[in-house]
């Protein structure tokens, strides 16, 4: 059974202790302190022993030597203190407790003075310090970009230092999206284009007939560049490899000191994490499987690789934003995209399908795209080539000298079709049913630019709705549009 003495020292210990732990944890404390009360309580009931010599105050003070706190020790000193100065009459219980609350409530208790076990409770229930991004630092996005399906995840993926991974079919804006991510954030980019051989002095760095030759990874990795990796998948695995460690240390979880990989370079000290690198891969598949035909260029990769993306993947489907933004005109978007939206809603959804329309949809719909897609690539090529058209058109009505011949749109799809020239049905198929002759085609553009210029109204009606607010910057473009004007000599 424990004594006065003992019990004495184990409520002052837990008193002390009741305002450093966490709330969780003081309704124990305090159920301990009431029951070590009580038995000091009931031993202050008990009668005392026959009265012996009265020893001096200071021996009359528990002894606290040897694991004893230094809060004890001060209580300690400050009662001999006030018994000397009575005259070795000592001190009741009462008083003791009173300048044992008074040095309580006048001193913070310190870590090494808690008991062993509150010491061991208090650890089990750290609380875990969330470090907040900074959001004081302005990014300005032009309405555009904004609208690129999952931008805004992106950037925060980057942010974080997330590895990113864009999967989508060719010419679906995966680059595109990655680039537009690096200059909304104003970071310097650089492109690795991936292939089977892709070699290590590319990545890493090595010498070279020209010297030792810096890899494009360690210098993003120094600098702070975004790494777009361009068609990962193609790279060979064990190349791949290469960027393991890259990826395992790029998130900001993990301070930029703490973060270091080494170059090629022997001589070279394990470069730091500079602040602002991020990893932004592309791809058309996620190849974690053998690759379909339409895709035999790419490699199945390590998971150990792959896990290294896990929870920012993102597909890059084709946006109806984007196809107004690269089409630009309303014939055009009509052209190749049709109603592909409503097309591939319908498909989704298990609805009835509305009859394809445009040249993209009219593809889809007939399981051709193994041999041709429609683009942001297309649509940006097939606008190119009317927009020259356009130009002219404008330079003659100002009587100007233009030379007949040069990009037309008709002569774009012609090019096009060169995808479908050695599959006779599906060439047949694609020009049955868009209807797209050269006839038709010819009649529709000299229709449009008709419009243009016969108009005051002319060019912004032409355009698609999303692009006609910067209708006066797109004409304005057309200034430095320059054509092929050549003198031809009989």
């Amino acid at each position: 059974m424990a004594t006065k003495q003992e019990l004495l020292q184990k409520l002052n210990d837990l008193t002390d202790a009741l305002d450093a732990v966490p709330d969780e944890f003081k309704g124990d404390i305090q159920k301990e302190i009431d029951e070590t009360q009580a038995e000091i309580d009931s031993l202050n009931m008990v009668s005392t022993p026959s009265p012996t010599p009265s020893p001096s105050p200071v021996q009359q003070m528990p002894q606290m030597g040897g694991a004893s706190s230094p809060i004890l020790n001060s209580i300690v000193s400050t009662m001999a203190n006030m018994m000397t100065m009575a005259g070795g009459s000592g001190a009741d219980d009462a008083s003791i407790m009173a300048v044992i609350d008074r040095y309580r409530k006048a001193n913070k208790i310190k870590l090494d003075e808690l008991d062993a076990e509150i010491l061991e409770e208090i650890k089990k229930n750290q609380t875990i310090m969330l470090q907040i991004p900074e959001f004081s630092k302005p990014i300005e996005i032009n309405r555009a970009t904004a609208l690129i399906p999952n931008f805004f995840d992106i950037i925060d993926d980057v942010l974080a230092g997330n590895n990113v991974y864009l999967i989508g079919e060719a010419g679906g804006g995966k680059t595109y999206t990655a680039e537009q991510v690096s200059k909304t954030l104003k970071r310097d980019y650089v492109t690795l284009n991936c292939s089977q051989y892709t070699s290590p002095l590319e990545i890493l760095g090595g010498q070279s007939v020209d010297g030792f030759k810096q890899g494009k990874l360690i210098d993003c990795w120094k600098k702070g560049k975004i790494l777009i990796m361009d068609e990962m998948p193609k790279l060979d695995p064990n190349t791949a490899g290469l960027f393991n460690d890259a990826l395992a240390k790029s998130s900001k979880t993990r301070p930029d000191a703490d973060a270091k990989i080494n170059s090629a370079n022997p001589d070279e000290a394990p470069i730091e994490r500079a602040k602002d690198f991020a990893i932004i891969a592309t791809g058309n598949i996620y190849p974690n499987q053998p690759p379909p035909p339409q895709y035999r260029g790419n490699n199945q990769q390590d998971l150990s690789l792959l896990d290294r993306f896990s929870g920012s993947v993102y597909y890059t489907e084709f946006d109806n934003n984007t196809d107004q933004e690269t089409t630009r005109f309303n014939f055009l978007y009509a052209f190749l995209e049709g109603n592909y939206y409503d097309y591939i809603n319908a498909k989704k959804n298990k609805l009835p399908l509305p009859t394809p329309r445009g040249l993209r949809t009219i593809i889809d719909a007939n399981n051709l795209k193994n041999l041709s897609l429609v683009s942001y690539r297309t649509n940006i090529s097939f606008r190119v080539a009317f927009e020259f058209e356009l130009v002219r058109a404008i330079a003659k009505k100002n009587g100007q000298s233009v030379v007949d011949g040069g990009k037309t749109l008709l002569k774009t799809f012609k090019s096009y079709m060169v995808a479908f020239r050695e599959t006779t049905d599906a060439f047949d198929k694609v020009i049955r049913e868009t209807g797209y002759t050269d006839a038709y085609i010819q009649n529709m553009v000299d229709d449009v630019i008709s419009k243009i210029l016969s108009s005051g109204n002319g060019f912004l009606d032409s355009l698609n709705p999303l692009v006609k607010q910067n209708a006066s910057k797109i004409y304005g473009r057309y200034e430095d549009f320059y054509v092929g004007q050549a003198e031809i000599k009989p």
